[in-house]
């Protein structure tokens, strides 16, 4: 009731100015003392007050072709989502939690915390963020250079809201912001690794067989639990004149298991550090982005070892801008260079595939919006033009009012042959659709 006191105060002054016209003008109006107490009390409600959002979402999808799932659908869920944020003190709060039925994966309803942590000002310059937090760097729209915080694979290539292929991590970020550049470190003390495709709800293309496999989720070798093997995330970064630069530096490991124990058979997750840069600046009506990065694989430093990642150069420019009203489109060029390839070749296991020396891809994405922008039609599309395959994300989304959403599309796979890196999921085509109540 106290932010409404002033609006109370005026009522209640009205009336008696009209009861009483010979009353002096701070006799009707209070002081200005009155009126300064009154709004900090208002204010400070306001500031102490939390907010509760939410939504549900009903979600399916088909595969198009023969089912490699063992369910035989690509998206049967129901998901319920309660965000609540606000300030304890000067520390604030967010929290989002989740109930889910994913009859795909697990007939079983889960409770899930996408999000729990406390963000805390120890200063002007410095503050620091503690918990369950969704983490993102790098100037790249689907492709991560420099961003080594965990992926959802399997909600991208299911149909999921975009948001979900960020997944959460459990770290500890502290950030300090200068006059001349800002800093954030990010640790996260045990390894948070994607939820990468590996057979249980998409086939995918096993280099130690030599085809795709639909098969249980195997779970892969992970570091010891021990401080020295979580992963340590640094960004540098600076606006100029309108240009956002940063420089990048990471030790940890690769955040899928592509690395094999020959002795075993078994994957596990190979040792990596990374450095980088990006650029991001308006040119002409749109924006220019450029992003660099260096992947120095820790545990095959010559590159022979055939089992794990060779080390690489990776490079990426792309450029956005809006076409003509309501329509945007962006486009970018990908490429991964493969070092010490010679002597990876050299030593390869006969019937291993090789990555690409280099390896290329280009994306698409066009948005457009109508009906007043309730109707969204949009498009993200990657191919490779050196191994000739490609990956389609048409999407329609139907904003009826602040509370209904209706979403339909598709994931398409195609070209190439079932080794390649889209090639390899054609079996996992499928569309989609999911309607979502907000409140």
């Amino acid at each position: 009731m106290k932010k409404f006191l002033p609006l109370v105060l005026g009522l209640c002054s009205s009336l008696a100015l009209a009861q009483d016209s010979s009353q002096s003008e701070e006799d009707l109006w209070g002081s200005d003392d009155q009126w300064g107490d009154a709004w900090a009390d208002a204010e400070e409600e306001s500031s102490s007050s939390w907010d509760w959002r939410g939504f549900t979402e009903l979600g399916v999808g088909a595969f198009r072709r023969a089912s490699p799932s063992p369910d035989g659908n690509s998206l049967l869920e129901s998901r319920s989502q309660l965000s609540v944020s606000g300030y304890l003190g000067e520390t604030y709060l967010s929290g989002k939690f989740e109930l889910l039925l994913d009859d795909v994966d697990d007939d079983k309803v889960q409770l899930l915390t996408r999000e729990l942590y406390l963000d805390h000002s120890l200063s002007d310059k410095l503050s620091v963020r503690l918990g369950r937090q969704i983490l993102t760097w790098g100037t790249g729209d689907f492709v991560f250079l420099n961003d080594f915080f965990p992926k959802d694979w399997q909600s991208m290539l299911s149909g999921r809201e975009d948001d979900y292929l960020k997944a959460p991590s459990n770290s500890l970020k502290i950030s300090y912001f200068g006059s001349a550049a800002n800093l954030d470190l990010v640790w996260t003390p045990e390894l948070s690794a994607d939820s990468h495709i590996s057979g249980e709800r998409f086939a995918y293309y096993n280099p130690m067989l030599g085809r795709p496999v639909v098969e249980p989720r195997v779970v892969a070798d992970e570091p010891e639990h021990d401080i020295h093997n979580g992963q340590l995330a640094l960004r540098l970064s600076a606006t100029k004149s309108g240009v956002e630069y940063a420089a990048y530096a990471y030790r940890g490991f690769y955040t899928q298991p592509n690395s094999v124990k020959p002795e075993t058979g078994r994957n596990y997750y190979a040792s990596l550090n990374a450095y980088g840069a990006s650029l991001r600046t308006p040119l002409g009506k749109g924006i220019l982005n450029t992003e660099f990065a260096y992947w120095d694989s820790r545990d095959d430093s010559n590159g022979a070892n055939s089992f794990i990642p060779n080390s690489q150069l990776k490079y990426l420019i792309g450029y956005e801008q809006e076409l003509f009203a309501n329509f945007t489109a962006g486009a970018q060029w990908y490429t991964e260079q493969t070092l010490d390839f010679d002597a990876a070749k050299a030593n390869a296991t006969p019937g291993f595939k090789l990555a690409n020396k280099w390896h290329h891809n280009a994306t698409l994405r066009l948005t457009y919006m109508t009906m007043e922008q309730k109707l969204t039609w949009s498009l993200f599309a990657f191919y490779s033009p050196d191994e000739n395959d490609f990956y389609l994300k048409p999407k329609i989304t139907y904003r009826r009012d602040d509370h209904w959403t209706f979403i339909v599309g598709a994931n398409e796979f195609g070209g190439g042959d079932l080794s390649q890196e889209w090639g390899q999921f054609k079996p996992s085509s499928n569309v989609y659709a999911r309607v979502k109540y907000t409140f």
